[in-house]
């Protein structure tokens, strides 16, 4: 039946030349077909520099040493230059007393204007916490000091 019915509108090559062009069109259409990356490269290249760039912040940030190199000769300091703290689990020890984080930064200004070139010598107990050593650091930092040593509590093996 079907043959009947194609034979009478068209013949044989026809349909085959109908299927023929009809595989190339598809194929055309097929091949046409992309997806535009464009955009997703664009947007992965503004990630990328966004990230880049947030990052460079982050650097900034904390407490920077200079250390002194091996090769470097020691440096001799008066008595009168140094300033001796104790850092402890609550407070600061500083000549002999307790004293809280504010009045040791008021402390640190007044010896920073009092003595030129003034060295911390920052003493570590062993059972005091390492945050406590941090906070001492950001203190110096903080009032301008630029010249800080950290040293073990002990002297000469005694406390």
């Amino acid at each position: 039946m079907y043959l009947a019915f194609t034979d009478k509108f068209m013949n044989k090559n026809e349909i085959i030349v109908r299927i023929l062009r009809r595989r190339e069109r598809l194929k055309h259409e097929i091949e046409t077909r992309s997806f535009d990356t464009s955009s997703i490269g664009d947007l992965a290249f503004l990630l990328l520099i966004f990230f880049i760039v947030t990052a460079s912040f982050l650097v900034r940030q904390g407490i920077f040493f200079s250390l002194p190199s091996k090769s470097s000769g020691s440096i001799k300091i008066e008595k009168k230059q140094i300033i001796e703290i104790y850092p402890l689990n609550q407070g600061f020890q500083y000549n002999g007393k307790v004293i809280e984080r504010d009045e040791l930064k008021q402390v640190l200004i007044k010896q920073k204007e009092k003595i030129k070139n003034c060295v911390i010598f920052i003493r570590m107990k062993p059972n005091v916490k390492y945050d406590r050593l941090v906070d001492m650091l950001s203190i110096a930092r903080e009032t301008g000091q630029k010249r800080v040593s950290l040293k073990n509590a002990f002297k000469d093996g005694i406390l």
